[in-house]
């Protein structure tokens, strides 16, 4: 298909000027480590501070409390929301659980799968909505009175491990159908349940101290009692491994000793060599195959970080160009807001016009931009900063265990977004420590606070493994507590990306290798789903689906939405921003046509003109045409139109080295 053309480019920058006119390993534990030998604990560098009013948690003691998780609802909150291991729906209330399979439907806005209540167990003796005694980036486990209720991503199945003799009320009857296996049907939805120690007489499961029970949906097709078999009675005991090795980022996740079923989008299924003839689940992101196995590798293509565009062969009037933008926006007063979103949006403006300075030989300008970026830095970076002031400063909340900048935005101090937040203020430092080791003396321990909050390598005393991360989705999860009926959401896949590639720049300046490899690997499997979730997800199987991009990806829904506006180029252009340097390496492999489809909409009727400058900055990736038609709609782009997080002179140069 062809790529974008000049005329598209012309006439998608014309509507935008015209809308601008008018307006490593681990596994489930109960406990977190200590803090490795040779590691600095937080209280011995930030102050104390729990900046929210928060409701009490449900969580078992010395149990990290899972921020960011798709089941984080299950340990905040008023209780009764439904999570989604896909492709089911879980929902805990008073003394008992409830789950069924979901059922995608679309229309022209959204994939919805709703949540499902088909299957009722109501545990006697148990009360309240329980509480989870162990929580990791896979899955959680909680105890109602007892019994164990164990979910996890990629396991199809609901499990229950009786730390008691037990018994159980279910809200329809099963009948046996072989040894230790009994199904029911339900609003034509086969179930069945698969037992160890127990038995189910009709409405009453019962299960021997110890035994264990799990709760499955059939997919069409399939016997019972073979998926029964295939399945096991007992929880999967998980743990993932990452690596990289050559051009592929790989993720290892492990479900046992022994084959259990697993489930996984079709198409990583094909490429990863398993045994899928347990037939498919229908899906919000399309078919997941069903498959026979103890352990799940796959890759995705590497991409290294970087904060710098490669501007080695660019033209003399392209220089000259830049160069005057770049005097110009360096001569105009920074603005530097307060709280940890758009302050920390400010210093990412300021470390890339420092580097192209330096790119361009601007020695002098360069100093003097690195010198207020220094001093911006040093305030944040200050552990004794909030003891002085309300604002450009980092605690650590010793309650929900993580670094809180303040002001806080944007529900911060709810541990939303921090890994967006955080990933713009790594990248400024890092770029301002590359060009001068000294200022790690002063910031250094705070902002590998920081680096731990998001992306801490593994449990420690302070932090848990990958706050938001999701190995198995391989995309991250922003809210918090996540208090919604649809589960968890992330918005701005392009934030994300930037945040793996600022913590792998930040630990490979302060020489921690491991750390270092291990956000490389979150960067190459987070930009992978950036790609396939949002900007080029396959929608084959929604025709009714009328967009081309994903702007709110849900645990029960896809959302052709954004948080602040309904504009398409809103939600087109949240998936760009911030478009670091790593991210040409991505957008690249969006098909041309795809790109020009999604670009022409982004014009289209009810748009407007935000995020202009990047909507250009992704029609410049596809040919060297494209790119001649983005750097002139960029020269002459209204000043209105471009994000406080950007600047012409950055712009201009991810355009320029992407020119011929």
């Amino acid at each position: 298909m062809a790529g974008l053309t000049r005329a598209t480019t012309v006439a998608l920058m014309s509507v935008l000027a015209l809308a601008a006119c008018t307006g490593n390993t681990v596994n489930p534990t109960p406990s977190p480590t200590e803090a490795s030998a040779g590691e600095v604990a937080h209280d011995q560098i930030l102050e104390e501070r729990t900046v929210a009013e928060l409701d009490a948690f449900r969580l078992a003691d010395g149990v990290m409390p899972p921020t960011n998780r798709w089941y984080s609802s299950l340990a905040f909150g008023e209780g009764c929301l439904p999570v989604y291991p896909r492709p089911l729906s879980v929902r805990v209330c008073e003394g008992g659980i409830s789950m069924g399979v979901t059922t995608p439907v679309a229309s022209e806005d959204a994939i919805i799968a709703a949540a499902m209540d088909d299957v009722t167990v109501t545990f006697d003796g148990a009360d309240g909505l329980g509480e989870v005694t162990a929580a990791d980036s896979v899955g959680a486990s909680l105890a109602m009175g007892p019994a164990t209720v164990t979910i996890a991503q990629g396991w199809p199945a609901v499990g229950i491990t009786a730390d008691a003799d037990l018994t159980a009320q279910l809200s329809v009857a099963f009948s046996e159908v072989s040894e230790g296996v009994a199904a029911a049907t339900v609003a034509g939805n086969d179930y069945g349940i698969v037992l160890a120690n127990g038995s189910v007489d009709g409405t009453v499961l019962s299960l021997s101290n110890g035994g264990a029970a799990a709760i499955f949906a059939v997919p069409d097709g399939v016997d019972v009692a073979e998926f029964a078999q295939a399945l096991g009675a007992g929880p999967p005991d998980v743990s993932v491994a990452s690596s990289l090795e050559g051009f592929a980022a790989t993720t290892t996740v492990t479900y046992g000793d022994s084959p259990t079923v697993v489930v996984m989008p079709a198409a990583r299924a094909a490429s990863s060599g398993q045994s899928c003839e347990l037939g498919t689940y229908a899906t919000i992101e399309g078919p997941y195959a069903v498959c026979s196995a103890a352990e799940v590798s796959w890759d995705v293509p590497r991409i290294e970080p970087s904060a710098t565009l490669d501007l080695s062969e660019i033209t003399e009037q392209e220089r000259a160009t830049l160069v005057s933008t770049l005097q110009a926006e360096s001569a105009a007063d920074f603005e530097f807001p307060a709280d940890s979103y758009f302050g920390s949006k400010a210093l990412f403006r300021l470390s890339n016009l420092v580097q192209i300075a330096d790119a361009l030989g601007e020695t002098v300008l360069a100093d003097s931009l690195a010198a207020e970026l220094a001093e911006q830095l040093r305030m944040w970076g200050d552990p004794e900063g909030c003891a002085a002031r309300d604002e450009k400063c980092l605690v650590y909340d010793p309650v929900t265990r993580g670094v809180v900048g303040l002001a806080p935005s944007f529900g911060s101090e709810e541990f939303n977004d921090h890994h967006f937040h955080y990933g713009y203020l790594l990248y400024a430092a890092s770029v301002a420590v590359a060009r001068d080791e000294g200022l790690a003396d002063d910031i250094g321990p705070a902002f590998d606070l920081l680096a731990d909050d998001i992306a801490s390598p593994a449990t420690t005393a302070d932090f848990p493994q990958w706050r938001s991360f999701d190995p198995v989705a391989g995309h991250s999860w922003a809210s918090g507590f996540a208090p919604f009926a649809d589960g968890n959401n992330q918005e701005s896949s392009s934030e994300a990306v930037a945040a793996w590639n600022a913590v792998a720049l930040w630990r490979g300046l302060r020489g921690d290798d491991e750390a270092a490899t291990v956000a490389e690997w979150m960067l190459s499997a987070e930009a992978e789903a950036a790609r396939r979730v949002f900007l080029e997800p396959d929608l084959s199987a929604f025709p009714e689906f009328d967009h081309q991009t994903i702007g709110i990806h849900w645990g029960s829904k896809r959302d052709f939405a954004t948080w602040f506006s309904a504009e398409p180029n809103a939600i087109i252009g949240i998936q760009l921003i911030p478009s670091p340097p790593i991210a040409v390496d991505y957008y690249s492999l969006v098909a041309p046509g795809t790109v020009a489809a999604t670009l022409e909409e982004a014009s289209g009727e009810g748009s407007g003109s935000q995020f202009a400058d990047f909507l250009l900055m992704y029609a410049a990736t596809q040919s060297d045409a494209d790119a001649d038609a983005a750097w002139d709609a960029a020269v002459a782009l209204p000043e209105e139109t471009i994000d406080d997080g950007n600047s012409r002179t950055y712009m201009l140069a991810w355009i320029a080295a992407l020119r011929d």
